[in-house]
């Protein structure tokens, strides 16, 4: 079954001319059964787009995998540029040699983590496709490498993520990839979007502040980065806090949490300036 959520206007035009059709034998055709080249596989895959309303791809992303630019890839999926409806979007193929059977439980999350404003829009799904809103931001890790990051940005960055991790932890819903948060987060002038739902459960405990802490302030280059430009408690100061955190995970150990590392003050919905 075909479903479609959350319509909203188109975002970009794309000229006929860039679309590349889901028919015939292109340059993409092989990618619709990455990493294998299967016929059966890439007609089953297109039938699916079509049923959802695809209108084509765009060879567009940073990435090169066997020599075509695509916006993603992990070891669940890709992440092709397509055209949808009118616009501009993302499209999470499944991997064939995946071993989940289909998208169907990330949809399901992916939609519930949207529920709490967290995430790119997913706008279709079916099967083995998410059709979701294309992001036009960067990586955490390329907007820590610009050299105008001011201590209230850095400030409201951080407090904004954990608010994003606590919401997720209070709905239950473990993220599962934020120990490593380079990849995972999109900055957009003030909007922050977390993304890639695919390692998510809500058959787990949570631990999405925690990992963000961890990941961004310990032992890693990216709280290198941030301790460049912020002054941050060391870890011997912070771990209690965390630790009672992690005991009792609710909104007054959270701004406990915050307060220790000296970000707290503000609205969970700060925005990010363009510096």
């Amino acid at each position: 079954m075909t479903i479609v959520d959350h319509l909203v206007p188109p975002i970009a035009a794309v000229s006929p001319m860039a679309l590349i059709p889901l028919d015939g034998d292109h340059s993409y055709l092989r990618l619709l059964s990455y990493p294998h080249d299967d016929r059966d596989l890439q007609r089953d895959m297109m039938q699916q787009l079509r049923q959802l309303g695809v209108e084509g791809l765009i060879a567009e992303g940073p990435i090169q995998l066997a020599g075509r630019p695509v916006l993603g890839v992990g070891y669940c999926g890709l992440v092709l540029a397509g055209h949808w409806q009118g616009r501009s979007v993302a499209i999470k193929l499944r991997r064939c040699d995946c071993r989940q059977r289909d998208l169907s439980d990330e949809a399901r999350l992916h939609k519930a983590v949207n529920a709490l404003a967290i995430g790119p829009r997913l706008l279709a799904h079916q099967g083995d496709v998410l059709v979701m809103e294309r992001l036009t931001g960067i990586s955490l890790g390329a907007w820590l490498q610009r050299d105008t990051i001011g201590v209230a940005q850095m400030q409201t960055l951080l407090r904004r993520l954990l608010w994003q991790g606590f919401a997720l932890d209070e709905a239950g819903i473990d993220h599962g990839a934020l120990r490593c948060a380079t990849e995972h987060l999109f900055i957009d002038g003030e909007r922050l979007t977390l993304i890639d739902f695919s390692h998510s459960s809500d058959r787990r405990r949570p631990n999405n502040v925690t990992s963000l802490v961890q990941g961004l302030l310990w032992g890693t280059q990216l709280a290198q980065a941030i301790r460049a430009v912020l002054a941050l408690p060391e870890r011997d100061q912070l771990l209690p806090w965390l630790r009672h955190y992690k005991q009792q995970p609710e909104r007054e150990t959270f701004l406990s949490l915050l307060q220790a590392m000296g970000i707290e003050g503000g609205e969970e919905r700060d925005g990010v300036c363009d510096g």
